[in-house]
């Protein structure tokens, strides 16, 4: 006996024995259930690389596209002159082509070089499109060729004669920072028929894809706002710009390598590397408590380091770790101290992106920033070493915008299109203090 099921387009042949055929058994393709994990597996680990500026600076916000701030200048200086031959022991230093009112050097001050050539300033007057510097050695010797090296003469003190008058007074001078703040957008789109569509796959406790997206494309606008306040740059020429007005940010690594600290590393990176770039923080008025950003090559060449240091008979201070040598003995070093400077050291995942990585080419860069904080003297308020600055006014913020438009999804439609769409936008700038205390080592 045969069935014939009107509609299915299919005849039902039953077999006297339990043998499997094509006609006796449901068809895979229609009816049986698929496994699929609901679970999506993060095989990048957490990708967002924000947190640099949210975690080390502070935010404030500015009422203007360009913010500035003053910062003080060394109120000692020295003079650098072009050439010095002079066969007496008095004669002109040549400062080359600058004006009076552009040196630190007044009559009435006695200048010392390396080789601890002690002179006294008796006249600076223009020549020219030169400074002529009238000096009398200390000692009763000729002056004579220098050498290069000796070319740089620090002003140390005055001195003058009796029933002189006062010396002529020195301005102290200010450095003036600017910086500007960028339009920073992003965007993600879903229609009405997708977003209610229902996966197989769990995002936020929920089966709806697109909210998967969404989050996406949410981290990735961080990761740009990030990433423009750390490697940004300034538009050369902001009205040649395509559009118009793209001012563009100077940056956190443009900050240090235009006015900062910047060490170029053959190789490896050394001890002596290390030595030479405390010398230079400690030269600098640099911080004792730093943070060091490092690539993932820096940061295995510095365990490497640190770790013969500290199975060499010359020891090591475990002061940061309480003294447990066991304790600050590991694959990874967090924190290290040499010559009075502490690092805290952590791999940066920006220099070391699986995309971003051979674009940026900073796998062997780290910078140290520092970690104390400067106090205004005016308000008393503190002043971190960088911060975020953002537009805003009373009553409105441009920190971090989000709205939704639309008619898929939301209860209040704002338009008659059959989209979801999700909007993102801010205005920020990068600001930095005191860029000297800053260093930018640039790997091999």
């Amino acid at each position: 006996m045969a069935f014939s099921l009107a509609g299915s387009g299919g005849i039902l042949n039953p077999s006297n024995t339990q043998q499997a055929t094509l006609s006796n058994y449901v068809s895979t393709l229609n009816l049986h259930k698929r496994d699929v994990d609901e679970q999506v597996y993060a095989r990048y680990g957490a990708q967002g690389i924000t947190g640099l500026l949210e975690m080390m600076g502070s935010k404030k916000e500015c009422t203007n596209g360009t913010f500035e701030h003053f910062e003080e200048s060394l109120i000692h200086d020295y003079i650098t002159v072009t050439a010095v031959n002079i066969a007496a022991k008095t004669g002109d230093l040549v400062l080359g082509s600058t004006t009076v009112a552009a040196q630190p050097v007044r009559p009435g001050n006695v200048l010392r070089n390396a080789s601890g050539l002690t002179l006294h300033v008796s006249d600076v007057a223009q020549d020219g499109g030169d400074v002529d510097v009238t000096v009398y050695n200390y000692a009763d010797a000729d002056i004579g060729n220098l050498a290069s090296a000796d070319l740089k003469f620090a002003i140390i003190g005055t001195e003058y004669t009796e029933g002189s008058g006062q010396p002529l007074t020195l301005t102290p001078k200010v450095t003036q920072y600017t910086n500007t703040t960028m339009i920073i957008k992003e965007s993600f789109q879903v229609s009405g028929s997708e977003a209610s569509n229902v996966s197989y796959v769990k995002v936020d406790g929920g089966y709806l894809w697109y909210l998967k997206g969404e989050a996406d494309t949410y981290k990735r606008f961080l990761d740009y706002a990030e990433m423009q306040l750390v490697l940004g740059k300034k538009y050369a020429n902001a009205s040649a710009a395509p559009g118009g007005a793209i001012t563009g940010t100077e940056g956190l690594m443009d900050f240090i390598d235009n006015g900062g600290i910047k060490g170029t590393l053959d190789a490896a990176i050394t001890m002596d590397d290390l030595d030479d770039t405390i010398k230079q923080l400690d030269k600098f008025r640099g911080s004792k408590e730093n943070a060091l950003m490092c690539g993932i090559n820096l940061s295995l060449d510095i365990d490497d380091i640190i770790g013969a240091k500290m199975g060499s008979a010359s020891g090591a201070s475990f002061g940061t770790f309480g003294n447990d040598k066991d304790m600050a003995v590991n694959m990874g070093f967090n924190s290290f101290s040499r010559g009075g400077y502490s690092f805290h050291k952590k791999t940066y995942d920006l220099f070391n992106h699986p995309s971003l990585g051979e674009g940026l080419s900073l796998a062997g860069d780290g910078i140290i920033i520092p970690m104390d904080s400067q106090r205004d003297a005016k308000g008393g308020d503190m002043i971190p070493s960088l911060r975020m600055r953002y537009k805003a006014v009373p009553g409105y913020s441009r920190e971090m915008e989000h709205w939704l438009t639309g008619s898929a999804v939301l209860a209040n439609k704002t338009n008659g299109d059959d989209v979801l769409n999700c909007n993102y936008r801010t205005e920020r700038g990068f600001e930095g203090f005191g860029a000297n205390r800053f260093v930018h080592l640039v790997g091999a």
